[in-house]
């Protein structure tokens, strides 16, 4: 093979592409050589190399014999797995590839694993890399010499040093110019990360394209709510206090309820008007203990990064969700609005969707919404407590 691959070479153009595919083959071999006398070395060396004498201070001992549990398990396995590979293969193997790849199949008798494959190239190479690997390391003393004929900084050791230098040095930097300990520019560092990313992906794959014409017109209480709910979330950016922002946020909240009126859900709209109100509460109730909200002094440049961000994400949103509008990803879950009675015994569509279709996410809401109110009720008792230890010491 070592031979044919530099025979093939010396017909072939030095700089065609063909030319570097048949010496990738004499490379590695080469290096397999080589790595094969190194690692003489190393065994010969340090296992049957004259014995120099106690270099510690301390005395040394042995590793416990329960260390060598694992390796002797491990050595077991390759000897077991050498004299009986199909069992693995066919008990293991086989099942965690069709597992892994849904369009593998395998049939009886149709892959066999052997430990000989008779006298091919693969086993000629190994055989001249023991023998050539061998001559190497008896005759390692008079041509290791060749070391010395290229300087010290010039060799694969000093460029490899080097290099993992650089990049320690590199990343260090590069860490400590974006670890500042400030949450604002790791929040920076994360929506430009999603911007940039989500929105190569739709524009590589040319999903930046959306289709209105089935949607169904707005109508006039619908463009109402649409301005007040705008007009909400941008007074929220100007309030001056925090009930201020908490009742406009619940203007949102409360809006979202009339669409659910609007588009016929009567039971979506109790359940948001229900849980806008007890949020609102909350949101008042936590905000109470917390300290007076002061103005900060942002720089300029600051809030200009932080307008550029929001709007940059928003009209992703506004774009992924057109996008995704106009494609059908996934088929239709019309059967389970059409067949509610039959699949779940309710004639109740939407309880029907939260008590059977989806119960377990519906629990899992339930419970963040338990601990929410555990946590605010923990906040309010901690209060409290704090307040009356203060007046204490007054």
């Amino acid at each position: 093979m070592f031979f044919t691959s530099l025979l093939n070479i010396s017909k072939l153009d030095i700089f065609s592409l063909s030319s570097w595919g048949a010496l990738i083959p004499v490379v590695a071999w080469s290096a397999s050589v080589l790595t094969f006398v190194y690692c003489m070395i190393i065994v010969f060396k340090a296992f049957f190399g004259k014995y120099k004498g106690e270099t510690y201070d301390r005395k040394l001992f042995d590793a416990p014999i329960g260390m060598l549990i694992s390796p002797v398990i491990l050595a077991l396995f390759v000897v077991c797995i050498f004299f009986f590979p199909n069992v693995v293969g066919r008990h293991l193997i086989f099942p965690a590839l069709s597992n892994v790849f849904p369009s593998f199949s395998l049939t009886a008798g149709s892959y066999t694993i052997q430990a000989w494959h008779g006298w091919n190239t693969e086993l000629w190479m190994t055989i001249g890399i023991v023998l050539l690997g061998s001559l190497l390391y008896l005759t390692f003393r008079y041509w290791k010499g060749i070391y010395r004929m290229f300087p010290e900084h010039l060799s694969f050791d000093a460029l490899y040093n080097h290099t993992l230098s650089g990049l320690e040095t590199g990343s260090a930097k590069l860490t400590k110019r974006y670890m500042t300990g400030y949450l604002r520019d790791y929040l920076v560092y994360i929506y430009l990360f999603f911007i940039a990313i989500i929105g190569a992906v739709l524009l590589f794959m040319g999903a930046f394209s959306w289709d209105v014409s089935g949607d169904s017109t707005l109508t006039t209480y619908e463009w109402i709510f649409i301005i007040v709910m705008a007009t909400a979330a941008f007074a929220i950016l100007f309030a001056k206090s925090r009930i201020t922002a908490i009742l406009l946020n619940s203007v949102l909240g409360f809006s979202i309820a009339f669409f659910f009126v609007l588009f016929r859900a009567p039971d979506l709209a109790l359940t948001q008007t229900i849980i806008e109100t007890v949020t609102t509460v909350l949101f008042m109730l936590c905000f109470y203990f917390l300290p007076e909200w002061k103005k900060e002094n942002t720089p300029k440049r600051a809030k200009v990064i932080n307008m550029m961000i929001s709007v940059g994400v928003g009209l992703l949103f506004i774009a992924v969700g057109l996008s995704v509008n106009s494609g059908s990803l996934a088929p239709s879950i019309s059967s389970f609005f059409e067949n509610a009675y039959e699949l779940a015994g309710g004639k109740n569509i939407v309880n029907a969707i939260l008590g059977d279709f989806r119960a377990f996410d519906t629990m899992l809401e339930v419970t963040v919404l338990f601990i929410a109110g555990i946590g605010v009720y923990s906040v309010i008792k901690l209060g409290k407590r704090g307040r009356e230890t203060i007046e204490e010491d007054k």
